[in-house]
């Protein structure tokens, strides 16, 4: 009998619309449950949540792309557009009375790493969520 193999990654397409974001919730929620990972469920989908809010905030893009990738030591989100006329997220340090501008200070707070990768046709923006919190967390 073959050892049984970890579920595959997980991607979906997505409207770039606020509807789309509680979908992506239960989306990211119930693959960690799936991969045995609850208890990164709150960071990875906050996570989510901001990096599709920024790329609904920020880029042309109609649509964008969620995927998941199971990792050894935890979780890759990455968001992906396909606006290649928009520059990478920036980290912000807005005053306390502004509404917004914290979303990749909370992804920074939450992510062992984060980043953008730049394409011809857009970009991807991801975030990794660790089992073992980084260094500066504990």
């Amino acid at each position: 009998m073959a050892p049984e193999s970890a579920p595959p990654d997980y991607q979906q397409e997505l409207a770039a619309r606020p509807e789309t974001l509680a979908i992506m919730r239960r989306i990211v929620s119930a693959h960690l449950d799936l991969w045995e990972l609850r208890e990164l469920s709150d960071a990875a989908t906050l996570c989510a949540h901001e990096l599709l809010t920024n790329g609904m905030r920020h880029t042309g893009s109609p649509r964008c792309t969620i995927t998941l990738r199971r990792r050894p030591d935890g979780v890759r989100v990455t968001v992906s557009d396909s606006d290649s006329d928009t520059a990478p997220p920036e980290r912000r340090d807005p005053v306390w009375e502004e509404e917004s501008g914290r979303g990749v200070l909370l992804i920074a707070a939450l992510a062992a790493r984060c980043g953008t990768v730049m394409r011809r046709d857009g970009k991807d923006v991801w975030a990794d969520i660790l089992t073992t919190p980084p260094a500066y967390a504990a």
